[in-house]
């Protein structure tokens, strides 16, 4: 019952961000919720997207929304998620109102009638209109902006559509799906790039190819000469594969063979391969006729989710977009890899607000990347003392500090992780790793008395559960067994002295006619 009402509950959010076109281009995992009240100029906004602003305050419904659904699923954001859940929430934001403003500027109209019944869709999913308009209450929007959302959501569908209308999957296309071979290899691995080694590496696999011609064994040769780790123990065996899986230059000689025929040696960026397919699937038969409908529908799916992505790059490259404030910033250059810009970022965001811990763990995270250890710990052990009781970070600090043979330190800050999560399994036993390496033969036998407690409530909370489900279980029979049993009524008897009159009768199998 409970989880059937967090399901309604959950549908307001899922449908209000079920826009068609971040459904199938954008899907992160459920996105939040927007405010759909884009085109405002806020000085107060959190970035700008040709320069229409996005607010603080719609950035911060669409991040506790997420938030909400994440704690619906039992997985909560903690710590240094925070910063790079926030970022993602923004991105969501920006690539909404990117889509809405591709929608504006193709004119595309939809008509009222399809958003009232989109609208009236949601409602429904709620066991009463009430408990919509609470959760409606809730969510913060009204029922004009809901239905404002749902308008921007149908323009999106209309212009998906209107973008790829013109695709087309042929028969060629379906028969090249359906092919696959079942190959092996033997890889020959130049030594180094040089051109000598490159010719030796060439000159080897030819010598393979000759020997393997005359009959020597494939599978004893992969095993003692193939460079592929992956599969030389099984005898270079790469079983089945279809187009599109391996490098262009293999997958051409691969699907190009005959079956048992010696191919080689064929250059890659890997090296030099010595092919041989085994087995072979033809687009031909009974089983490929049959299968031909769906690969259609599967590839013209893939086709257009093609299409969208290469127009939506093009779309959010050539957009101007500026990111107002500075962590969200740091969080955006971190994503792409400019750590410089990055700690330049979360610099500012610091002055700004000194309050935050978690920009000075995100400045550390910065700093390491750019191999400043010093100053990356120096950040962390910030972070981690304003917190106080996050032991992600204090784990951080100890192992920078055993990096550094500070050993002294590298306990005191394991100790304060250890204290402030008691019951986290996983951070115990790397604590137990660390106390090992460190040789506290004490302290190892503290994380192993902690880990034994936390398996034990483990195994308590599993039996208490299971005995849960079973007693559920039961009295599901029970409830089955008395609802069967209704219509083996026993005749009623009257009791001493009382006549049984026909109203005390049982009525069972009355109107069931309806007369």
């Amino acid at each position: 019952m409970v989880f059937g009402l967090m399901r309604h509950r959950m549908k307001l959010i899922v449908i209000i961000v079920s826009v068609a076109f971040v459904g199938t281009l954008l899907y992160a995992g459920g996105v939040s919720f927007f405010s759909g009240k884009g085109g405002t100029v806020n000085a107060a906004s959190v970035a700008t997207v040709n320069g229409t602003d996005i607010s603080y305050a719609d950035f911060y419904q669409a991040y506790y929304s997420i938030v909400r659904q994440q704690e619906m699923y039992g997985q909560s954001i903690t710590g240094q998620m925070v910063g790079q859940v926030q970022y993602y929430a923004l991105d969501q934001l920006v690539n909404q109102e990117l889509l809405i403003q591709a929608a504006e500027n193709a004119k595309i109209k939809v008509e009222e009638r399809l958003v009232n019944e989109r609208y009236k869709a949601i409602q429904d999913n709620y066991p009463s209109k009430a408990l919509f308009e609470e959760d409606l209450r809730n969510s913060g929007l009204t029922s004009k902006e809901l239905k404002t959302l749902l308008r921007n959501s149908l323009k999106i569908e209309a212009l998906q559509t209107q973008l790829t209308e013109g695709l087309v999957v042929t028969d060629e296309d379906i028969k090249a799906s359906y092919e696959e071979v079942n190959a092996r290899h033997i890889l020959i691995k130049p030594e180094d790039d040089g051109d000598e080694a490159k010719t030796e590496a060439l000159e080897r696999a030819n010598q393979f190819c000759e020997e393997l011609k005359a009959g020597a064994d494939f599978a004893a040769m992969a095993k003692e000469y193939s460079a592929d780790s992956g599969s030389k123990d099984s005898g270079g065996e790469l079983g089945w594969f279809g187009r599109g899986k391996m490098v262009e230059s293999f997958e051409t000689a691969a699907f190009a063979a005959k079956i048992n025929e010696i191919v080689g040696p064929v250059e890659s960026q890997f090296g030099y391969h010595i092919i041989q397919v085994t087995e072979r699937k033809e687009a031909a038969g009974e089983e490929f006729e049959k299968a031909k409908s769906e690969l259609r529908d599967k590839l013209l799916q893939e086709k257009t989710q093609a299409e969208l992505s290469q127009w939506f790059r093009e779309l959010k490259e050539t957009a101007a977009i500026e990111i107002k404030d500075p962590g969200l910033l740091g969080q955006k250059m971190m994503l792409e890899g400019a750590w410089q810009e990055a700690v330049d970022a979360f610099k500012a965001a610091i002055l700004a607000n000194e309050a935050d811990p978690y920009l000075h763990s995100s400045l550390g995270q910065a700093y390491d990347q750019l191999g400043e250890a010093d100053l990356a710990l120096e950040q962390y052990e910030l972070a981690a003392e304003k917190i106080g009781t996050d032991a992600e970070l204090w784990l951080v600090v100890g192992m920078l500090h055993q990096q550094r043979e500070n050993l002294e330190k590298a306990v005191a800050a394991y100790r304060q992780a250890s204290d402030a999560a008691p019951m986290n399994l996983l951070l115990h036993l790397q604590l137990m790793n660390a106390y090992e390496q460190l040789g506290e033969e004490e302290l190892v036998k503290v994380e192993e008395g902690k880990i034994a407690s936390i398996k034990q409530a483990y195994e308590e909370r599993q039996k208490a559960l299971e005995e849960l489900q079973k007693a559920q279980a039961e009295e599901e029979a029970a409830k089955d067994g008395d609802e069967s049993a209704l219509g083996e009524t026993e005749p009623l008897e009257a009791e001493e002295g009382q006549e049984l009159t026909e109203t005390d009768a049982p009525t069972l199998g009355e109107n069931e006619s309806g007369e």
